[in-house]
């Protein structure tokens, strides 16, 4: 579909190839005007806001553009597994899909795991973890790096956090990546009501054994300050253990093939490894794990730029296409680990600006730099166009990354 077939068509269906060409399209939107309304896979109705000024607004009105998205699909009657995703009465509860003060109050209970003293405090341990999978994975064949280093690391830092034994972790990351790839409804309710019960279980071994944790913690703010109800407390648990996996998976893997792709960039980074931190936020605006963006739900009837947004609307702030608007970023196109102003809006922004922000970069950095000392002739071990991503379910994630190591 050209620019001139947007602007007139009225509402848009996603394309099949959305996945594998979502850029392409993003452009095209963002060139057309900052708000469409863009039919999704499943047959939802959404509104998708595109430009940097107009997405930044989106972000930073909580009143107009609620979290509590699950308002929006209320009276659907659509059973996929995204619909049933959003309208589960747990993940109903979580953080992220809540308003203040209630995401102020849950917020507040585990700021201090995110500060940067307990973030820092963390690096000796993830260097550790880093260190143990690339030993477990060095080979002279063929090595799929999502499934060795990318899906194990991040899993591995969730656990160290909120304390839970890594023997464990392989169980929950398979719900996880379950849940977040569910193609249809069974398996989204199945992922669901496995990791609710699995957190329950996880919980009352914390009850019964405290320790210094953050679900320990919860648990405390729980019991002895009824700081979160007996519905909330899983929840915000359930939430803890999820939000930072698939996102970091697809910074380390989707982040490592933009750099193996681009070896200029690459080379940039080895001759000079303190650009690394730029690098990782270089590549959060590249190409962000969220594709196409945050979903909000509209309170009223809202006008962007000239286009009514119905209230009761379903609406996704398109981090990633406000991330390569040129009225922002100099060759907003071109991956530049040289880049002086980034601005971007990956984290999202506003009062949900990402509360894992400062850990996800460390994994970056510790990740995507140990890759590259222990293994400087890392390279694809198949031509960058046979790479794909997995279909349209808004966390992207490689469908694999097969690579030499040697």
């Amino acid at each position: 579909m050209t620019v001139s077939e947007i602007t007139t068509s009225g509402a848009i269906h996603v394309p099949k190839d959305f996945s594998d060409n979502a850029h392409a399209f993003l452009t095209q939107l963002r060139e057309a005007g900052p708000v469409h309304n863009v039919i999704l896979p499943d047959g939802t109705s959404s509104w998708w806001v595109t430009r940097y000024d107009a997405v930044e607004s989106v972000l930073n009105d909580h009143e107009r553009f609620s979290s509590e998205v699950h308002h929006a699909v209320a009276s659907s009657k659509v059973q996929n597994s995204q619909a049933l995703i959003r309208k589960d009465p747990m993940l109903q509860l979580v953080m992220i899909n809540r308003d203040p003060p209630d995401h102020t109050r849950m917020r507040k209970l585990v700021t201090g795991a995110f500060n940067a003293r307990s973030v820092d405090a963390l690096r000796p341990r993830l260097e550790l973890l880093a260190d143990e999978l690339m030993e477990e994975m060095d080979s002279d064949g063929v090595v799929e790096l999502v499934e060795s280093f990318g899906f194990p690391f991040p899993v591995g830092v969730i656990c160290e956090l909120l304390g839970i034994p890594r023997s464990e972790s392989n169980y929950f990351g398979g719900l996880v990546t379950q849940l977040v790839g569910a193609a249809a409804p069974g398996e989204a309710l199945s992922a669901i009501h496995g990791l609710k019960e699995f957190m329950i279980a996880t919980l009352a071994e914390k009850r019964a054994h405290p320790t210094d944790d953050v679900l320990s913690n919860l648990v405390r703010a729980a019991d002895e300050e009824g700081l979160l109800s007996e519905d909330e407390l899983p929840a915000h648990a359930l939430q803890l253990l999820t939000a930072g996996h698939e996102t970091s998976i697809y910074l380390i893997t989707g982040g490592m093939f933009h750099l193996l792709e681009h070896r200029d960039q690459l080379e940039l980074i080895r001759a000079d490894m303190s650009r690394l931190p730029a690098a990782i936020d270089e590549l959060l605006r590249y190409d962000p794990p969220p594709i196409p963006g945050v979903f909000r739900y509209a309170t009223q009837d809202t006008d962007i730029e000239g286009t009514t947004i119905p209230k009761g609307s379903l609406v996704i702030a398109s981090i990633a296409a406000a991330n390569r608007d040129a009225t922002r970023f100099t060759d907003a196109d071109t991956l530049d680990v040289s880049r002086e102003s980034n601005p971007h809006v990956a984290f999202g922004g506003g009062i949900h600006y990402c509360l894992g922000a400062r850990l996800a970069r460390l994994e970056g950095v510790i990740a995507i730099g140990g890759l590259m000392r222990r293994f400087p002739d890392l390279r694809l071990a198949v031509p960058a166009e046979e790479i794909r991503h997995r279909p349209l379910n808004f966390l992207q994630r490689l469908r694999e990354l097969p690579v030499l190591l040697h």
